[in-house]
């Protein structure tokens, strides 16, 4: 071999070496994009995933905030270093074109996909832990992720009984027992596990923000005795705002069949609560969320356990989720002309004994779309007086009204009020 010609090996390998983060461009329709990948996730065996190491979460965080920072030629380089890829992904499904960034998987680690959205308008992040055994939760998850227009969407990398070692965090399920016994988590098990980069960014995302709420889907065969949905916030102290009662409210209205259990609200219910959910115990100020259980939960995490038929099984069951998520938290960003605009609403004083203004930067008011109702969905507008003080401003007086939660639908977006 000559020199020319080891100096032209030499040169590609730099390259080579230059280009390896390089951000990938793709198109299509994002849920067909995330459901291929489930569709070829390991099953229930094999001992797929192995824990990343203290090292490589701490390149994922680094990866994350940058992500987040918009400093996607960093983010990528970090990726790749410990084998993912971002993909810019443009939505073409829509009638208007909207970009994803994804982090995927390159080398066979199995760590799970995760989706941000950097024009999101409700700062959710939709969890799917346990996409392969709760059925379509995984499916459901991307579908609420884009219907919502969700900050982001985390789904793991296999099944969550595909390793036969056991986390060290703390709790124990028979749900990967061959013989029914119950047995401590397996490190697969990606909510009952803190070594995971499933942990790890929802760490990164609620220390970000103070705004997220993680919402978390799972899937039981419903007993006899047990209710359609089992709803905790992984503690038993009622959160201020109660969003949990919120949504519980918007999810009946989409379907009065439903029957529900709220770990806050029903005290003596102890089947499936997710206490021992690691997302949760970290969300709710756990001091070591592997092992010790919070005191007090902060109403920012929805373990949401839900039958099949009525909740699971189809995009019409999904949709459900999909309206109540949206009544429960109003978009803080409009779609006008397919660009994004902030749109803030203020609302003062909230509680309040008698009358709250509410505010709006962006837009004016029209009087006769305002409407109000009390849990029960029952419309209260001529028990209450609604006062135009500016084109951006209004008064409502609730003073007539007995005291509890209300909903304040105006243009299209609904306030929660809470009346002392």
């Amino acid at each position: 071999m000559n020199k020319t010609t080891l100096l032209i090996l030499f040169i590609f390998g730099m390259i080579a070496n230059l280009g390896f983060g390089q951000i990938i461009n793709r198109s299509g329709y994002i849920y067909s994009e995330i459901s291929g990948k489930l569709a070829t996730m390991p099953s229930d065996s094999g001992n797929h995933y192995v824990e990343p190491t203290n090292s490589q979460l701490t390149t994922w965080e680094n990866t994350l905030v940058n992500l987040l920072h918009g400093n996607y030629s960093i983010a990528s380089d970090s990726a790749n270093s410990i084998g993912y890829n971002l993909v810019n992904f443009t939505d073409t499904f829509a009638s208007t074109d909207v970009t994803y960034y994804i982090l995927e998987t390159i080398d066979s680690n199995y760590w799970g996909t995760y989706v941000y959205n950097p024009n999101y308008c409700r700062p959710l992040v939709i969890q799917s832990p346990h996409a392969k055994k709760d059925a379509n939760t995984g499916l459901q998850g991307i579908h609420l992720f884009r219907k919502t227009e969700a900050m982001f969407y985390e789904v793991n990398g296999t099944h969550r009984c595909n390793s036969s070692v056991y986390s060290s965090c703390t709790g124990t399920t028979t749900g990967c027992s061959s013989t029914s016994t119950s047995e401590p988590y397996p490190i697969s098990d990606l909510a009952h596990n803190t070594q995971s980069l499933f942990q790890k960014t929802t760490e990164v995302l609620f220390k970000s923000f103070g705004n997220t709420y993680f919402i978390q889907f799972h899937g039981f065969t419903k007993l006899s005795t047990d209710p359609y949905v089992v709803l905790s916030s992984g503690a038993q102290n009622v959160p201020t705002p109660d969003y949990h009662s919120i949504f519980k409210t918007h999810l009946y209205n989409q379907d009065t069949v439903l029957t529900f259990k709220i770990s806050h609200i029903d005290l003596s219910w102890t089947r499936l609560r997710g206490f021992w959910n690691t997302q949760g115990r970290l969300i709710n100020g756990s001091p070591n969320p592997c092992t010790v259980d919070p005191t007090v939960g902060s109403g920012r995490f929805f373990h949401i356990e839900q039958e099949r038929v009525r909740l699971r099984s189809n995009v019409t069951a999904w949709n459900k989720t999909v309206n109540a998520l949206n009544n429960t938290f109003p978009c803080s960003y409009t779609s006008v002309d397919g660009d994004y605009i902030t749109k803030t609403i203020k609302v003062y004083p909230n509680p309040t004994n008698d009358i709250i203004t509410i505010e709006c930067d962006e837009i004016g008011f029209d009087l006769n779309s305002i409407s109000i109702f009390n849990t029960l969905g029952q419309e209260m507008n001529k028990q209450v007086s609604i006062d135009k003080t500016s084109v951006n401003q209004l008064e409502i007086d609730l003073g007539k009204l007995p005291a509890g939660l209300y909903f304040v639908r105006i243009n299209n977006e609904t306030i929660n009020v809470y009346k002392n």
